[in-house]
Order: C-alpha cells, then sequence, then structure tokens
C-alpha cells in the first residue's frame, strides 16, 4: 500500500513538472513555423522596385557612308523605379516562372562628337548631342533553387526601351539640328536573390544586363552630304524589390 501511495505521488510531481516545463518553454509562432515546414513559391505576385542605372551609347561617325572617321561613348546614368507581375511554378527544389516589369528612369548625358577635319572629310565637322532613357522594360523567364524561404535564381528575355536624343551638327559652315525618339527592342539577361519573410511577402536583389542594338541616325545639310552616326545601347542595371504573393 505504501509503495502505491509513493508511486502515485512520483508520478503525480512528474507530471506537474512536465507541465510546467511544457508552459515555460518558447515556441516559435504557429504561422512562422508553419511558413518554414510548408513554404512553396508557386503562384501569382506583383510588386514594386527601385535601384540605379548605368546606360552606355557608343557611336561610329562616318561622312557621307563612307568609313567611320571618329567613335565615342556616351555615358546616361541615374535612378529608376517601377513595377513587377510574374508567377512561379515550383517542383521540388526547382523554381520555374515568368516575370514582366515596366520601369521610370532618369537615365541622361551628353557627349561631343569628336570633329572631323576638311583634309579627311572634305570639309570640317562637328556634332553635340544630349541623350536619356525615360522608361524601359521586360518580359522575362525565371529559373531558380529554393531552401526553405530563400531562392536564387537566373533570368533573361526580351527587353525594350525609349531614347530620346537632342543633337546638333555642322558640316563646312552648315548648322542642323535633330530631335529624335526611338523605342529600342533588344535581350537581357541577369540574376538575383530572393527572400521570403512572411507567407505573403518577399524580397529580392537583382542585377540585369540590357542590350538594345545598333541603328544608324544621320544629319542632312544642304549641299553637303550626310553626317551619319551608328549608335549602340546597353544597360547594367541594379534594383531592389519587394513583392506581394497571393
Amino acid at each position: 500500500m505504501r509503495r502505491a501511495i509513493l508511486a502515485a505521488g512520483f508520478l503525480a510531481i512528474c507530471g506537474n513538472a512536465a507541465l510546467a516545463a511544457d508552459i515555460l518553454s518558447p515556441r516559435a509562432p504557429d504561422g512562422f513555423a508553419s511558413m518554414r515546414s510548408v513554404y512553396n513559391w508557386t503562384g501569382l505576385y506583383v510588386g514594386a522596385n527601385v535601384g540605379g542605372g548605368w546606360t552606355n551609347t557608343s557611336s561610329e561617325f562616318n561622312f557621307a557612308g563612307g568609313a567611320p572617321f571618329a567613335s565615342a561613348n556616351n555615358s546616361l546614368n541615374g535612378v529608376l523605379g517601377g513595377v513587377q507581375l510574374g508567377y512561379n511554378w515550383q517542383s521540388g527544389q526547382a523554381v520555374f516562372g515568368f516575370e514582366t516589369d515596366f520601369q521610370f528612369a532618369g537615365m541622361r548625358g551628353s557627349i561631343d562628337a569628336p570633329p572631323c577635319p576638311a583634309a579627311v572629310c572634305g570639309v570640317a565637322t562637328s556634332a553635340s548631342y544630349s541623350q536619356k532613357m525615360p522608361w524601359f522594360g521586360t518580359v522575362r523567364a525565371r529559373l531558380g533553387y529554393a531552401s526553405d524561404t530563400w531562392m536564387i535564381y537566373g533570368t533573361g528575355g526580351f527587353a525594350y526601351a525609349r531614347l530620346d536624343t537632342d543633337a546638333s551638327a555642322s558640316a563646312g559652315g552648315v548648322s542642323a539640328t535633330l530631335s529624335r525618339s526611338e523605342t529600342r527592342t533588344g535581350w537581357t539577361v541577369g540574376g538575383g536573390i530572393e527572400l521570403a519573410f512572411s507567407r505573403n511577402w518577399t524580397a529580392k536583389m537583382e542585377y540585369l544586363y540590357a542590350d538594345f542594338g545598333s541603328r544608324d541616325g544621320s544629319w542632312l545639310f544642304a549641299g553637303v552630304p550626310a553626317l551619319n552616326d551608328r549608335i549602340r545601347v546597353y544597360d547594367n542595371l541594379v534594383r531592389a524589390g519587394l513583392n506581394y504573393r497571393f
């Protein structure tokens, strides 16, 4: 009988101690533990971003369609910001997705073209112009590797941009001005890292290189052959973004 009473008392003490330990021991919030154990990147998301861009234009100048007599590089720097929309599918640790974005940009710069002496071009020529890229956008595929609540990814696809040019040139004492707005198309490639800090919110850091190819432009002067330039445009972009997942 005494042994039964002692055993019952021992069990009661152990039970109370276990209950107290359970009450005092800290626990992760249920939502956070659930997010880490079942988090999946599949789904639609929308977000915004901000960053900086370094656009370069590389020009080659020729007179009347002849061989290039000079080349010059212009740098367009500034801030950018915009919005993105995308969708992910996750299979195991692989994540496949598509994303489109549109950016407003403040990238601008100016340049003076190297002059062509009369001994080379027949008449002395000079040119100067300012350029700006007010907006651009991309449509890209994404391929990522996910582990828990973070993902690294590569991305690439189609890019488009507006390039505005205001220029002046002279040849043989005759001057001309040009204002041109054109939509450039090209390709882009890059990569980034994205982190989920709740079930619905993620943050990312991303780098993109975009190449918008080369196009020809010209200035026409009365009685003087045209002064031509071939301009190639390419970008380096770094941006941070915030996404909301539905």
